[in-house]
């Protein structure tokens, strides 16, 4: 199993490669290139080879030190121009440097949003809670708070069943019901949501804005070609600490969750 590993990551670096070189050879001649014109190029060009690319590998990591260094130079660049402007008392100079600056707070914005939101979803990716809530050292949490881990019931059945269109808008329409519960809402991998509450809200009252949520999904009914389904998930909820181990807090919360989804499916 290990060595499949090795040779998938092996395959998929290479197909990387490849699509980066492809794009790099599009932007060439571009005088100025945004990130969002990044996004496009890169899914267009992986779906062309029938690859689905998640949302953080849009950027590999070299086209986005570039463009990190690229705004740190254009950045100090307006300082120094502001700077001698505001000296020279020179109105039109400063409106020049306030117009670049917006311009440039724009595009950092863009590659904000590229690096940090999930394509499909709109909802954050895994590196966004990873980059907010982990300590320098990658394993501890820095912040306090409850965190319930979503996992979609039988997900992979209605992918199977009906293709990855529909399977695309069921996470769609998870992630939006999760999005009026007062959460963070993160895709963390697949049909797997993590949904982070401040101090404030007490795991109680998580669990019963979840049930509700649940309750207002299972209400949308899915037609498709004369066949229908409804949409349901299990989750599992645990509270954690500045220094908690992130690993044990998911597992944790994954361990409620798969009791949970058991409990359901004996029930049912």
């Amino acid at each position: 199993m290990a060595l499949f590993n090795v040779f998938e990551e092996i395959e998929l670096e290479h197909t990387h490669a490849m699509i980066t070189s492809r794009v790099k050879s599009i932007i060439g001649p571009m005088e100025i290139v945004f990130p969002s014109q990044y996004g496009k190029l890169y899914t267009l060009e992986a779906r062309a080879l029938n690859i689905d690319l998640h949302p953080e590998e849009l950027l590999d990591s070299e086209m986005l030190d570039e463009k990190v260094v690229r705004h740190v130079i254009t950045l100090s660049a307006c300082a120094e121009k502001a700077i001698v402007a505001i000296e020279a008392e020179d109105k039109v100079a400063l409106h020049a440097v306030l117009v670049e600056a917006k311009a440039l707070r724009d595009e950092i914005e863009a590659l904000r949003k590229i690096v940090y939101e999930d394509a499909l979803t709109k909802s954050y990716n895994r590196k966004w809670f990873e980059d907010l809530y982990l300590d320098p050292t990658g394993t501890a949490l820095r912040a306090e708070g409850t965190i319930a881990i979503i996992d979609l019931n039988r997900f992979k059945e209605i992918n199977d069943t009906f293709g990855h269109v529909v399977g695309d808008k069921v996470l769609t329409h998870v992630a939006n019901k999760l999005k009026e519960i007062d959460g963070e809402v993160i895709r963390y991998g697949g049909d797997e949501f993590l949904v982070v509450f401040p101090p404030q809200i007490t795991p109680d009252s998580v669990e019963e804005k979840i049930e509700a949520m649940l309750q207002r999904c299972n209400q949308k009914v899915f037609r498709i070609n004369g066949q229908s389904f409804k949409v349901s998930f299990s989750y599992g909820i645990t509270v954690f600490r500045p220094g908690s181990d992130l690993e044990a807090v998911i597992e944790t919360a994954d361990r409620k969750m798969y009791q949970q989804k058991r409990y359901r499916k004996m029930a049912s």
